[in-house]
């Protein structure tokens, strides 16, 4: 969507290590990579920085204005990935004038959505950013919910190779 559609995002708390170690930890087992680093949004390193966050499949990303504070608290797990959400969120005349950079916490990229999701909803309560920065929205999950679903992994069967004569899969190993 083109032009000014939405007002200004609402200006949260200043994103310093207490603010990113709960967006960190929000995701719990479910990161990598390397602790969240600024990257620019300002126009003459937006098309690099978006490029390199187009390998970041999944996770949470703080979105800053020019005086640290946050703007926005999102997550990806999609095609394209942070690289591809950001580039949704700057079509919008407003939040690309005020975005002008970006912290990202990387997720492993085969998490489940839901854990994402959930993930996020969890980093906006440890901010404290319900009813701070107007209407926006977050997932709401209980700290079970939110454990249950970065914890949850989705299984790997390893069935051992099969031998000559034996029916079980078990290689002859008695039972």
């Amino acid at each position: 969507m083109n032009g000014d559609c939405c007002a200004e995002p609402v200006a949260g708390p200043v994103v310093d290590a207490g603010v990113l170690r709960h967006a960190w930890t929000a995701l719990g087992p479910l990161r990598c990579g390397d602790w969240p680093a600024p990257y620019s949004l300002q126009p003459p390193h937006r098309k690099e920085t978006l490029a390199v966050l187009d390998e970041v499949l999944a996770g949470v990303y703080l979105a800053v204005d020019a005086d640290s504070r946050l703007r926005w608290l999102g997550k990806a797990h999609r095609d394209g990935g942070i690289g591809a959400r950001l580039r949704d969120h700057l079509r919008h005349l407003e939040r690309a004038r005020v975005f002008t950079g970006v912290f990202v916490v990387e997720a492993d990229p085969f998490s489940p959505p839901q854990a994402i999701e959930a993930a996020e909803g969890r980093a906006a309560d440890a901010i404290g950013l319900r009813s701070r920065m107007g209407t926006r929205r977050w997932p709401t999950v209980t700290h079970a919910q939110w454990l249950a679903l970065v914890t949850s992994r989705p299984g790997r069967r390893v069935v051992p190779p099969r031998r000559d004569g034996d029916s079980d899969g078990r290689g002859g190993v008695p039972g």
